[in-house]
């Protein structure tokens, strides 16, 4: 379902409509993936039959999209566990430098951070400066259960987080749905889907 949904993803024909919708449907697959990572708690239920035992989530999970393509895969996530709560961190690229400047933040207030499991939203993961500054963010406000959740990315952007957080002793898990080939001279992933946001906004 993934790879359907993606080559249509990728098709230039794509009209905003279905890119939209595609992207709607690729949210739910990528949001069980991660998901399955939850800790979860034993809880004493009632059927209609008898006394058993069940499961509860026992994270507080923090959506994080990087404005404003990450908007795009929230659905899922929000749909398949409503009780989740939403941040949002806003970046541009200097496409000179082809660094992140933010110009945006608002993050839940959060009573017991060792219980948060935060998951960054971004389709494209690309050079992997937008996700490193914000993982770094996290990093430096007490987090460290993190998890990247991206419908692209590029072997630069992978190795790049990879180099700017090897020293930490916990995992930061990225989650895509293809590894593409390369950055172009532009920073653009090949073959990648063209601008994430601009097709799902309709601003082209």
């Amino acid at each position: 379902m993934v790879e359907h949904y993606l080559s249509i993803l990728r098709d230039k024909e794509t009209d905003h409509i279905n890119f939209k919708f595609c992207l709607d449907k690729v949210s739910y697959l990528i949001a069980s993936e991660v998901f399955s990572s939850l800790s979860v708690k034993r809880i004493n239920i009632e059927t209609p039959i008898k006394k058993t035992k069940g499961f509860q989530i026992n994270d507080d999970v923090i959506l994080l999209p990087i404005l404003r393509a990450g908007l795009g895969l929230l659905t899922g996530f929000m749909e398949l566990f409503p009780k989740v709560r939403t941040g949002h961190i806003g970046l541009y690229r200097n496409e000179e430098t082809l660094e992140p400047i933010k110009y945006y933040y608002r993050f839940p207030a959060i009573k017991d951070k060792r219980k948060v499991f935060i998951i960054i939203v971004d389709p494209m993961l690309a050079t992997g400066g937008s996700t490193a500054y914000t993982i770094k963010q996290m990093l430096e406000n007490g987090y460290r259960k993190i998890a990247v959740a991206s419908l692209l990315a590029a072997p630069e952007g992978i190795n790049h987080i990879n180099k700017q957080f090897k020293s930490l002793e916990q995992q930061i898990t990225i989650y895509t749905c293809s590894l593409d080939e390369k950055l172009n001279e532009l920073g653009y992933i090949v073959p990648g889907l063209g601008d994430a946001g601009d097709r799902l906004f309709g601003t082209i």
